[in-house]
């Protein structure tokens, strides 16, 4: 195969990830791979998070795990329709139980999350989930597809030969990236009309379906009016094969990249997103048509923790507790899961056009609230 592809300070990545990207590159049928400026090591699958590779006859469908179809969306409104701020005494409680009648099946775990976001111009409900139990269903099918090939390739293996993907097979696995694309509009569009309601955002409030919340907006145009009210919304995706006619991209991790299309890479709960775009096709196209899908992790989990505690000092403890006074439990501390998506447990963005200068930057958000993990 090619060497590696490093769109990342390769000295900078942790030995046990480096090490999981080497024996992967070794891997039968791996064409090339390209590691990313959020590359970490994952303790649950061979291959690091922060990863795109090729195959051409072969797949590797299990590289993604339960988390199949996971990506992030965006829709944006521009600020001449932005009444005032938001006023997170008086709505984040409400925002935080409405979300909850969203969808079936919530947020989900770790870093998944549901944010406003603002530049200078606009206002962008941002969102970052993915398929849930029907991705956990389809990894379920992957591993039985796995397991069926090596019967008949004669030992255990962890790929598949694309013959033998059934028809219907590659339709639910379509099906189930579509049914993650649904989710994420279906949680944008309802903050939207959750803002309107509120008197966030200026509307016609009398085309308002009162039962937003258990309805369907999954056909809803990428571009249109909403209650009276443009936006423009757009999606990307970061954890999936790609099936084309003559090659499969598997994407760990990494976001998708089309010409002209704006994509999301969060940095932090704490210090918003960017929205960048390939700038240049021919060099987007070396790696893999993909590029990173947030700043990449500076501490683990536990890290983050031990850093909260023992390394910044009570003002500074103090100040995240002003900033995010709406995140704090009855005892006044946060859980710990919001203080591991802290900026400090993030790498500096810098990085992200340092080592990726086929992107180019669109804007740079700043978070007015977010909605962290939910389970339901």
């Amino acid at each position: 195969m090619e060497s590696i592809g490093f769109y990342c300070d390769a000295n900078s990545i942790e030995q046990n990830a480096m090490d999981q990207l080497q024996q992967y590159a070794q891997k039968p049928f791996v064409n090339n791979i390209c590691a990313f400026t959020d590359i970490h090591y994952c303790s649950e699958k061979a291959l690091p998070v922060g990863v795109a590779f090729e195959t051409s006859d072969y797949c590797y469908p299990l590289i993604t795990g339960k988390d199949i179809g996971c990506g992030v969306m965006y829709l944006k409104i521009d600020k001449e329709y932005w009444r005032r701020p938001f006023e997170k005494a008086a709505h984040y409680r409400a925002l935080n139980f409405a979300h909850h009648k969203m969808t079936d099946d919530g947020l989900g775990g770790g870093n998944h999350f549901l944010s406003i976001e603002e530049d200078a111009g606009a206002i962008y409900i941002i969102c970052h989930t993915g398929t849930r139990d029907r991705g956990i269903a389809l990894y379920q099918q992957c591993m039985q597809l796995t397991r069926d090939f090596s019967l008949q390739y004669g030992r255990q293996v962890d790929f598949v030969h694309k013959d033998f993907l059934k028809a219907d097979f590659l339709k639910y696995y379509n099906e189930t990236l579509q049914f993650g694309y649904e989710r994420r509009k279906n949680f944008c569009f309802k903050t939207l009309i959750f803002l309107q309601n509120a008197n966030y955002i200026q509307c016609n409030k009398e085309t308002i379906d009162r039962n937003y919340l258990q309805a369907s907006f999954k056909d809803q145009d990428h571009k249109a009016v909403l209650n009276g009210i443009p936006y423009l919304l757009e999606d990307s995706i970061h954890n999936h094969l790609r099936f084309k006619d003559r090659h499969i991209i598997h994407r760990k991790g990494s976001t998708e990249l089309e010409k002209g299309k704006t994509v999301v890479i969060p940095l932090s709960m704490s210090r918003g997103s960017l929205l960048v775009q390939p700038g240049n096709m021919p060099d987007a196209g070396n790696a893999l048509y993909s590029c990173a899908h947030g700043a990449g992790r500076k501490l683990s989990r536990f890290e983050a923790m031990k850093y909260w505690k023992t390394v910044l000092k009570e003002k500074q403890r103090k100040a995240f507790k002003e900033r995010f006074t709406e995140l704090l439990d009855k005892s006044g501390n946060f859980p710990q899961g919001y203080i591991q998506e802290f900026d400090f447990a993030y790498k500096d963005s810098v990085d992200i056009f340092k080592h990726q200068p086929y992107l180019k930057k669109i804007t740079q958000t700043n978070p007015v609230v977010t909605i962290k993990y939910s389970e339901i």
